[in-house]
């Protein structure tokens, strides 16, 4: 276990440190605050619903709860692929519940504030709204060989409700 980062007074400082789960989809690394997922689970059946946007795949039940499921690729506009190490994420945050269907799971990533930045503003597209930041993390390879990637850290909230009308959000509120 890593420890802390350090404040200059010398006491540990938790705050100036992020810790995220690494999600893989396609060649890219994304991150979510690890406060934000409640479990982690095989694929699993998954009920269709009509008239819904093509990235929800529709609904699961989880322990008596009925939870929406998205299909991240497509959330993201990749391609639909599947994956020999495909998840599902169930996520909640701000009371909003759902599954996240991820190419993988890599790791939980400590990463200092120091080594996270803004996006660009001229990043512009469905996944850029949802990217609160872009982290680097040196960690290493298969051949044991240091190497220094990219994670773009998701805002959660905003990857769920981020096209849902003010009366469906109003809705999940109740």
């Amino acid at each position: 276990m890593k420890p802390t980062a350090k404040s200059p007074e010398g006491e540990s400082s938790k705050s100036s440190e992020r810790q995220l789960v690494a999600l893989e989809l396609g060649d890219e690394i994304y991150g979510i605050d690890i406060a934000c997922i409640h479990t982690v689970l095989m694929p699993q059946s998954i009920t269709a619903v009509p008239k819904t946007p093509e990235y929800v795949k529709g609904v699961m039940n989880l322990r008596g709860q009925i939870l929406p499921v998205i299909d991240m690729r497509l959330r993201f506009d990749l391609p639909a692929e599947s994956h020999p190490k495909t998840r599902i994420v169930i996520v909640n945050v701000g009371g909003v519940a759902a599954g996240l269907i991820v190419d993988a799971i890599s790791e939980v990533v400590r990463l200092p504030e120091s080594e996270v930045e803004p996006p660009s503003v001229l990043l512009s597209s469905v996944a850029a709204d949802c990217i609160t930041g872009i982290g680097r993390s040196t960690s290493r390879g298969d051949d044991g060989v240091d190497e220094q990637r990219l994670i773009l850290i998701l805002d959660v909230y905003k990857l769920l409700t981020g096209s849902l009308s003010e009366a469906d959000l109003a809705s999940l509120a109740a």
